[in-house]
């Protein structure tokens, strides 16, 4: 009964996420357990709870965890009680803010070449050949330091031709590359300098034009949503298009256009490019004709914004224009547009654009 008790004690010491991050003595073992951060020279635990989302063992933040609130540092809270759909495992409280959405990472594959041994220099050189873009789709993004997902990137530009055709599984496969992009840039702490994250982000707008050229082949209607990147298209008979963020949502109008096209958006988590001081999502629009050319010819195109809960006073708030997404942070124009008084028993604040469109393309988020 003794030697029970012994072996009990010495497995509960020894339960996920208990451990000390400094009994780590490398970046392979520091890493591997999920909970704790290396710095270059030695393990060390997370300290703000911002960083909460890192943390891909809930251990770390259950009762007895270094980060909970019952025998650790009470930094982090559990999600367990959420819905199955969210993806984080810890959190500064029980409500996930989209920007910290956290889809698990798979540590299978390689960043560097694909399942079948190919390096991704040997892909690119052999492009572009239908039968390697599946090795192509197997390299992992999700593990790749910044380097080498410059290189994926690059990769999957150099595969355009084969990204586009129809046998690609629906767009699903380029969206989940630009999820995976998104979420690596973001998580992505130690490596990092101004130049390189703007470099990566050249990189991710090419592969978004690649997407929306295979989602405009795809099906005329289309939405996908994931939290912190969201996709929609949406033809002009349709006559307008919603999109749902957090805690609100963003519906475009329009009434005539003088022939057929499409109208694609890309949304994402503000907070990701210092934007603070956002009611919605930044929201790219990129407008195209039937001949898949910058179409402009549309009139009466609205913004509504509509937030789902809480008070929105009724004064007048602005439209506020990204001058370049690939700058981090984003940088914004001087004009906007303002909205006339926001309806405050409605929670509703209204935009119009000039008549017919002057851009094709354009990204805006609402200020507060």
């Amino acid at each position: 009964m003794i030697l029970l008790f012994i072996i009990i004690g010495i497995t509960k010491s020894n339960a996920p996420g208990t451990l000390s991050c400094l009994t780590f003595l490398s970046e392979f073992l520091c890493e591997e357990p999920g909970y704790c951060i290396w710095d270059g020279t030695k393990c060390l635990d997370y300290t703000q709870n911002q960083d909460c989302y890192r943390i891909n063992e809930i251990g770390a933040c259950r009762d007895n965890g270094i980060y909970s609130s019952v025998g650790g540092s009470s930094l982090c809270e559990p999600l367990s009680k959420l819905e199955n759909e969210y993806k984080n495992v810890c959190g500064i409280t029980n409500i996930v803010d989209y920007n910290y959405v956290r889809y698990p990472i798979i540590t299978t594959g390689f960043s560097t070449h694909s399942l079948s041994g190919l390096t991704v220099a040997q892909l690119k050189i052999s492009a572009p050949q239908q039968n390697y873009i599946y090795q192509v789709l197997s390299v992992n993004i999700q593990i790749a330091k910044n380097p080498d997902l410059q290189l994926i990137l690059d990769l999957y530009k150099t595969y355009e031709g084969e990204l586009v055709k129809p046998y690609i599984h629906c767009p699903y496969q380029i969206e989940k590359a630009l999820v995976q992009t998104l979420q690596n840039l973001r998580d992505d702490t130690t490596s990092l300098s101004s130049g390189d994250k703007q470099a990566t982000m050249m990189k991710f707008w090419s592969i978004v034009d690649v997407y929306l050229k295979r989602l405009q082949i795809h099906k005329k209607n289309y939405q996908s949503y994931n939290y912190f990147l969201n996709f929609l298209q949406c033809s002009f008979s349709r006559l307008f298009m919603t999109l749902k963020g957090q805690g609100h949502t963003i519906t475009i109008s329009w009434s005539k256009y003088k022939k057929n096209g499409l109208i694609q958006l890309i949304s994402y988590s503000p907070k990701m490019f210092g934007i603070t001081t956002a009611l919605s999502d930044v929201i790219y629009v990129n407008i195209l004709g039937e001949d898949a050319m910058a179409y402009t010819d549309i009139e009466n195109m609205k913004i509504s914004y509509i937030q789902e809960s809480g008070t929105l006073t009724n004064v007048v708030r602005k439209l506020k224009f990204i001058t370049d997404k690939i700058q981090i942070p984003h940088q914004v124009m001087t004009y906007t547009i303002n909205s006339a008084a926001c309806d405050s028993t409605e929670r509703e604040c209204e935009f119009s654009f000039p008549s017919p469109l002057t851009n094709s393309t354009f990204t805006f988020y609402v200020e507060q």
